[in-house]
């Protein structure tokens, strides 16, 4: 556990000095839930602004209108109990909203598909490793994407992974 302690310390070490990145994490697509329980502090820990989801507070259902207002720089996007696939193959739900075109995050190519149901969705060990995926999506300069692939990837998924796109800052 030692370990694990010092890799988190580590990312809050390296992010704290970052400028903070507005995100909003989706825990659930239709309808659509804000990340909650640990969730808003896994994403301050990587040096994130967390939203739409609160801190100690349950995942929630919450308004699309909601996500727009807030206008995040990133969207994550893991459903409960859902893979990479899973979530790829139901991205449309959220792309046809009306407002989609219009979010920061979408017009600037930082939407990411993350394994909500191995990182995102349970209380575990791989917590720590949530940490890291988000320090990764939100600071792409300052960390290398070694969870690219098997924990994220960005979308619209065009290649076998996308870590040298979310590697160059793109």
């Amino acid at each position: 556990m030692g370990e694990l302690r010092a890799r988190l310390a580590g990312i809050r070490e390296r992010v704290e000095t970052l400028p903070r990145v507005r995100v909003a994490c989706l825990e659930w697509i239709d309808p659509v839930f804000a990340l909650g329980n640990w969730g808003p502090e896994l994403v301050d820990h990587a040096g994130g602004e967390c939203l739409v989801g609160r801190p100690g507070e349950l995942s929630r259902a919450i308004e699309w209108e909601d996500v727009c207002a807030s206008d995040p720089e990133v969207l994550v996007v893991a459903p409960c109990g859902f893979g990479i696939d899973r979530t790829l193959a139901e991205m449309h739900v959220l792309t046809r909203r009306r407002g989609w075109d219009d979010l920061r995050a979408v017009r600037q190519g930082r939407v990411f598909v993350a394994d909500g149901n191995l990182y995102f969705n349970r209380s575990s060990p791989s917590m720590f490793e949530t940490v890291e995926i988000l320090a990764e999506i939100l600071h792409p300069r300052e960390f290398r994407p070694g969870h690219a692939g098997r924990g994220w990837r960005r979308y619209p998924f065009s290649g076998p992974d996308s870590s040298s796109l979310a590697h160059s800052g793109a």
